[in-house]
């Protein structure tokens, strides 16, 4: 994985050419990722579905993270990044199917990584009946839904913490989580502002 090949860009996306994942990293440069965030609806209330990062992962084991994302390589185009669904969670997307938040700058600079990443971010409204999550067991431990308003606060600072439910086997009897800040994986202010936006935006919420 470190030897993926990724496109590299300046501050304003214009491209600067190529190299491996790892340099990339360790060197700070701007790249692109795809980021899908499953939500659904139980009567009035909005749910944001979390991914556990395996306790194996190189970065951030363990924490709540987008539902599946990934990096975009060299040569590939956003919709190349629906294949994140499918093999991270096991559920087939169609990327028309996909609710469009927008381009969101991202930096993350924690001991050697330097992270910045042009984060193209879309919602799905997910509404299965039952969860049939079939997960990348490296990559993924757990799925962890949030009511959205308890969600707002966490981002927001008006709570400490809050509670989600695990939901890989139900979406209403799964062991309860407490979830405070340090839980998730680091984004920008402006990444959670944005992304609530527009779950208003498509949900009513």
């Amino acid at each position: 994985m470190e030897q993926e090949i990724l496109a590299i860009y300046d501050e304003q996306r214009q491209p600067l050419g190529t190299l491996p994942r790892a340099v990339v990293h360790q060197q700070g440069h701007w790249h692109e990722t795809f980021h899908c965030w499953f939500f659904r609806q139980e009567g009035a209330r909005t749910y944001l579905l979390f991914q556990r990062r395996a306790a194996s992962k190189k970065d951030f084991p363990l924490k709540l993270d987008i539902t599946a994302a990934g990096h975009l390589l060299a040569g590939e185009t956003v919709r190349d990044g629906v294949r994140e669904v499918a093999e991270e969670v096991g559920i087939t997307v169609a990327y028309h199917e996909l609710l469009p938040v927008g381009v969101i700058p991202s930096t993350v600079e924690i001991d050697q990584l330097i992270d910045r990443e042009f984060c193209h971010v879309y919602l799905y409204h997910y509404q299965a009946p039952t969860p049939r999550f079939l997960l990348q067991q490296e990559e993924v431990a757990d799925m962890i839904a949030v009511e959205s308003t308890q969600l707002e606060a966490l981002f927001q600072g008006k709570t400490r913490a809050i509670e989600g439910r695990s939901c890989l086997y139900s979406f209403t009897e799964g062991p309860v989580v407490k979830i405070e800040t340090q839980d998730l994986c680091p984004h920008p202010p402006t990444y959670a502002k944005q992304l609530m936006q527009a779950l208003h935006r498509y949900a009513g919420c």
